[in-house]
């Protein structure tokens, strides 16, 4: 029996041990990932410092770099007005090397002076990108031949072939004749056919449409509070707000009632039936929706004669109403001018009188130098 159990603490210590030299491998091993996290952790945080200074780099040069967009149309320049000296010596070379490797007959030539010639060189420039894509396309193993091929038959000899039908250029052959360019658009005409286009697509879109206008004692149907519609055949209801929409008078757009603060529309009792043309008209006129104020800085001041120091505003929208100033830095914002106007319990309120749209803009050019200010 003792001997058994000399046998199994025999055994007891010597896994104690095993264990302890585990614990030692264990805890060096800790103390080399720790370092080595360490480590990487320094070496994480100089990369990303790194980074972070290159993009501040890349920021500062992009902000003092005049904007793409600064001159009105760039984005929609043609090649010959975008393109650089290397850009027309490339197409150049390139025209140049595709006659000497083609030779194609006399009628199918591009002559030296299609420099000149605005149209042509649109094309051929378009010519020259598209070879450039089918060049590249045919590297690839898997498409050899196919990109070029196709570049062949659906590019180069239809280009060729259009400009050489469609273009002044076929007088060229002996020397260059000058283009003659075609009349300028009829600008009548395009506002005609603009004014119709733009009644058609109102009539077509009224269609979908029932318009009403909220009314009440201060809101005549001539001057409404708010301009509603509803899917045609569905607004006589006196249902939800699910198929309604109003006009907002902070962004001028049509907002779906149930999906704002507003909800429902007006009582049946409120509403009034329009026409979608009257509709148009109400919303087309923005200023009408608009009470404008001069405001003085109280009433004795208006009394005696002293002029206004400024001009406010309320939009009486459906979703809130939004009253503003116009500020000393020419431009509008927020105020409570109007409210506490109103209110009537500030000790000391500003004086308001109200005055229409066209009488604020003179004052504003008086008081500002503002032009334009009470556009919206």
């Amino acid at each position: 029996m003792e001997e058994q159990l000399r046998e199994e603490l025999k055994a007891l210590r010597e896994e104690v041990e095993t264990l302890r030299e585990w614990r030692t491998q264990f805890e060096a091993a800790v103390k080399n990932f720790a370092t080595g996290t360490k480590a990487n952790q320094a070496e994480v945080t100089e990369v990303v410092g790194e980074v972070i200074d290159r993009l501040h780099a890349v920021e500062a040069a992009t902000a003092a770099a005049p904007s793409p967009s600064a001159a009105p149309g760039d984005d929609h320049l043609p090649w010959s007005l975008r393109a650089t000296e290397d850009d027309w010596r490339r197409l150049s070379d390139w025209l140049d090397w595709l006659g000497r490797h083609y030779a194609p007959q006399l009628h199918l030539r591009i002559w030296p002076c299609w420099p000149l010639h605005g149209g042509v060189t649109e094309e051929l420039a378009a010519l020259h990108a598209s070879w450039r894509a089918a060049t590249e396309a045919d590297a690839d193993p898997s498409r050899e031949g196919s990109d070029l091929a196709y570049w062949h038959q659906m590019w180069l000899w239809p280009t060729i072939e259009r400009i050489r039908q469609h273009y002044m250029f076929s007088e060229c052959e002996d020397d260059h004749s000058q283009d003659r360019p075609g009349r300028p658009t009829d600008g009548a005409a395009l506002r005609k056919r603009m004014t119709e286009a733009e009644a058609e697509r109102r009539r077509r879109e009224n269609e979908k449409y029932a318009y009403y206008v909220k009314t009440g004692p201060d809101h005549p149907a001539e001057r409404p509070s708010s301009l509603w519609r509803c899917a045609a055949g569905s607004g006589s209801g006196s249902g939800g707000g699910g198929d309604w929409e109003y006009l907002s008078l902070l962004d001028w757009q049509w907002h779906k009632a149930a999906e704002t603060v507003v909800q429902d529309p007006p009582p049946e009792a409120a509403r009034h039936r329009v026409t979608a043309d009257r509709a148009g008209e109400l919303q087309a006129d923005r200023q009408g929706w608009v009470r404008y104020w001069a405001r003085y800085a109280d009433e004795p001041a208006w009394r005696a004669g002293e002029p206004p120091v400024s001009v406010v505003r309320r939009r009486r929208s459906p979703e809130r109403i939004y009253d503003e100033a116009y500020k000393t830095w020419n431009e509008w914002g927020p105020t409570q001018t109007v409210h506490d106007f109103f209110d009537a319990r500030p000790s000391n309120p500003p004086h308001l009188v109200e005055i229409d749209a066209a009488k604020a803009e003179r004052l504003l050019t008086e008081l500002h130098g503002a032009k334009g200010a009470t556009e919206l």
